[in-house]
């Protein structure tokens, strides 16, 4: 990997680790803790049990991406939280706030701006890796994970 592609993915992590944080946080210490969040999912149509999911990875997971720690599985819940919140309660309330002669596709598009630009550095994350400035990288988790051989261990054989 390039070193400018190491220092774009910490950029990413560390924007996107900044933005999920605060909403993490007043989910899991807020009053009412995750089961107060998680107890208004149903009215959305989703699980209880992604309250709890969301919640913890917008706390936990966005420390734990800025630290490039797992963090293609972080990546992986946070997208998954961004896209729940688009399709279960972004749009809809989009759709049902939308003013006369107003063209759908902007209002829908303006009501997930900040959630598509999450996800989208999720996936994007999720598809380079947390780079070498990370403890993925100085652990050498992805190697232990999928057994990849390093440059010496092939030379080796």
């Amino acid at each position: 990997m390039k070193k400018t592609t190491d220092v774009a993915a910490l950029l990413l992590r560390i924007a996107a680790g900044l933005i999920f944080l605060p909403h993490g946080w007043s989910k899991v210490f807020g009053e009412g803790g995750p089961a107060a969040f998680a107890a208004d999912l149903p009215s959305f149509g989703l699980p209880p049990f992604l309250g709890y999911v969301a919640a913890y990875a917008e706390c936990f997971g966005a420390m734990l991406l800025i630290a490039g720690f797992l963090a293609r599985l972080d990546a992986f819940l946070l997208a998954c939280t961004m896209a729940g919140a688009m399709y279960a309660v972004k749009i809809p309330d989009a759709l049902a706030e939308i003013p006369p002669n107003a063209i759908r596709f902007f209002a829908i598009l303006r009501a997930i701006e900040l959630e598509l630009a999450l996800f989208t550095i999720c996936v994007a994350l999720m598809l380079i890796g947390a780079g070498r400035l990370s403890l993925d990288h100085a652990l050498r988790i992805e190697e232990r994970l999928f057994k990849k051989k390093t440059a010496a261990e092939a030379a080796a054989v």
